[in-house]
């Protein structure tokens, strides 16, 4: 039978063995890093931004030259030529005077302040009127100020995303040092599966779980490969494991997870190798009869054979193995908030997770129940996501507000 833990025990038993896992560095274009791992220190080569520029469409000039300015009073400054961008000015701003710069043009010497474009009369006699008054600073960003040569900018261990990657490349790196991704193998395993090129015949059943796996883990930016369908025999599904175990980072086996007299998985990861299983059970709807080993270094998991309770124990425990194996302290889990469209009774003495889809009358996002039995793959088609139902309470009220974790 099963020695079934709690989420919050089988988070901490992740964290415990699969934590900060070490892999191997490799140097990648910049453009194609947004979700790899950093593992270096990206150092700011130069001031950013490496000259005092505008941040508006204006006129550049000496602050306090425009205090009192007002729309009765407006201050009249000497046109002294215009900024070019892309260009460094070759005039200075003397007092009494002014310059246009348009958005990210570099001010002239002297300068220290723009009055916006909207707040200025040009009667084409070579002078401009200023009707606002600008304090020293408004309106300019100064060298350095995003950010300071020689500071670090972004540090090793941080899962890249996109504006990290603007900020990299605008610091001139055009190669960076990235966490090779960590590879995955795929097996799936029973008497009654088959591949899905094939005709099913009786009660035989297309290999869904692989190739949902299969997606998910390149989603979550692993390097998946499919190790092919093992049938229920222990020295069979034994092979393929320790194939997959020794070239991949962490191995995955769909079916074969449930106590019953062919469901020999378990039986293998313990035989791998130390630890061997840390796990068998957990106390979720769906995806009970999980398994959770580790062998050296290395998960190896059992998943339900059911495709909607496979799909749900992916998306939230090995999602979170390969967080921990990532040292990925700060991953967020998207989510919406909802109002639950029905009462949902939940009092099953363990943690649920309610698939849902999401809907949208204009004035709310309503969450509704996908009711349906576990091993329907229809449940997750149709759901835009889960909500976590806690295994104290007893379930959803209508009219409830819940985090809708998106798929």
């Amino acid at each position: 039978m099963f020695d079934v833990k709690s989420v919050n025990e089988t988070f901490r038993i992740i964290k415990e063995h699969f934590y900060d896992y070490q892999v191997n560095e490799e140097e990648i274009s910049t453009e194609n890093a947004s979700g790899r791992i950093l593992n270096e220190d990206i150092t700011a080569r130069e001031d950013m931004p490496p000259f005092d520029r505008s941040s508006v469409d204006g006129f550049a000039v000496i602050a306090k030259e425009t205090f009192g300015a007002s729309e009765s009073m407006p201050a009249q400054m000497h046109l002294s030529g215009e900024v070019k961008m892309g260009e460094t000015p070759k005039f200075e701003i003397k007092r009494g005077c002014a310059a246009y710069v348009p958005t990210g043009g570099e001010l002239p010497k002297g300068s220290d302040a723009v009055v916006m474009v909207e707040y200025s009369e040009d009667f084409g006699d070579g002078d401009i009127f200023l009707n606002k008054t600008v304090a020293p600073g408004n309106n300019v960003v100064f060298r350095g100020d995003d950010v300071k040569k020689d500071s670090v900018v972004i540090k090793a261990g941080r899962k890249l995303r996109n504006q990290d990657i603007a900020m990299i490349a605008g610091l001139g790196y055009e190669k960076i040092k990235v966490r090779r991704r960590l590879k995955i193998g795929i097996i799936s395993t029973g008497d009654e599966v088959i591949e899905i090129h094939e005709d099913p015949e009786g009660a035989q059943v297309r290999d869904m779980n692989a190739y949902g796996v299969y997606s998910m883990a390149r989603e979550m930016g692993m390097e998946p490969k499919k190790y092919g369908i093992a049938k229920d025999d222990y020295e069979e599904i034994d092979r393929l494991v320790r194939k997959a175990l020794e070239e991949n980072d962490m191995v995955v086996i769909s079916g074969g997870s449930s106590v019953g007299t062919k469901d020999v998985t378990v039986k293998v990861i313990d035989s791998l190798g130390e630890p061997g299983v840390l796990l068998h059970g957990i106390a979720v709807k769906p995806g009970k009869p999980t398994i959770i080993g580790r062998v050296g270094n290395k998960a190896v998991i059992g998943l339900p054979g059911h495709p909607a309770s496979a799909f749900v124990i992916f998306q939230i425990f090995v999602k979170k193995i390969l967080q921990a194996m990532e040292n990925d302290d700060k991953a967020f889990e998207p989510y919406m908030e909802a109002v639950m469209l029905t009462n949902y009774p939940s009092n099953s003495g363990r943690e649920e997770y309610l698939s849902v889809r999401l809907k949208n009358d204009g004035d709310k996002l309503w969450a509704e129940p996908v009711f349906g039995k576990s091993g329907m793959i229809s449940l997750m088609t149709e759901a835009d996501g889960y909500v976590h139902i806690k295994r104290e309470s007893e379930g959803l009220n209508k009219n409830q507000s819940v985090k809708v974790r998106l798929f």
